[in-house]
């Protein structure tokens, strides 16, 4: 049974927004010697792509080291580790309170655990996307394949990390190995990472005179999006973005 906890952090939760900028979260996932085993990844993965029914009641979550740092919809990177192929295998957003396990003998797990929203799987080893001989290129500052479960991402590693996400999952072309949440179908999914992942982006942009729009430079937040015909042909990403006012809220 799984048993909330409080930590009373005003009535943000109720309107879906944390009060500052969202954060990324590196997991970890070493299926060697993980409680979550590769028939565990298959199931999952069979339900997100609609070919078993979906488990209401046994949604994918993870323990985070720093629990106490995430808000509603923070982001997370699910990286594979330990194996002949590693690299990121899964992300999305975490969700609600943190919780803890009772244990048979009415003790609480140690670990904190929170639900996901799974955005986009993969299996690796099929794919051969996100894998981690390409991750210390994008990001060098972050150790990839060692560390806790739940390193947070400084803001320009989490922006180097977004870019390299887009950059790669762009490319892909639908199939069998791959999972896009089909509500938001692959091109919000792009736009999301680029919105939450890249909070300097468009700063660093209006820097460089590559915002040359009157209106764009006026509008202080940021939310991004893409053109649906063609995004699948971007050659630089940074060159197809727009910028919109978003409810006031700096994101």
């Amino acid at each position: 049974m799984a048993l909330y906890i409080n930590l009373k952090r005003d009535s943000f939760l109720d309107n879906g927004i944390a009060p500052r900028q969202r954060r990324v979260f590196v997991l970890r996932w070493n299926p060697t010697i993980s409680g979550f085993t590769r028939e565990d990844f298959e199931n999952y993965f069979a339900q997100y792509k609609g070919e078993k029914d979906f488990d209401h009641n046994n949604k994918l979550d993870w323990n985070v080291y720093d629990w106490k740092s995430v808000m509603h919809r923070d982001l997370f990177v699910m990286v594979q580790v330990g194996q002949k192929i590693n690299g990121i295998v899964w992300g999305g957003f975490l969700g609600f309170y943190p919780y803890q396990y009772e244990k048979p003998d009415g003790t609480l797990t140690p670990s904190r655990f929170f639900e996901t929203n799974v955005q986009y799987m993969h299996r690796i080893e099929n794919t051969r996307i996100l894998t981690a001989d390409r991750l210390p290129k994008a990001v060098p500052e972050v150790d990839w394949l060692h560390g806790h479960s739940g390193e947070i991402l400084s803001i320009e590693s989490a922006e180097k990390l977004g870019l390299f996400l887009v950059d790669e999952l762009k490319r892909v072309e639908a199939n069998k190995d791959i999972y896009f949440d089909d509500y938001n179908e692959k091109r919000y999914v792009l736009a999301d990472i680029m919105t939450f992942m890249c909070p300097e982006l468009k700063k660093r942009l209006k820097a460089a005179g590559r915002i040359d729009n009157k209106r764009l430079r006026n509008i202080n937040n940021m939310m991004v999006h893409v053109d649906d015909e063609d995004y699948e042909h971007w050659d630089n990403i940074e060159e197809h973005l727009t910028l919109e006012r978003l409810n006031g809220v700096l994101i």
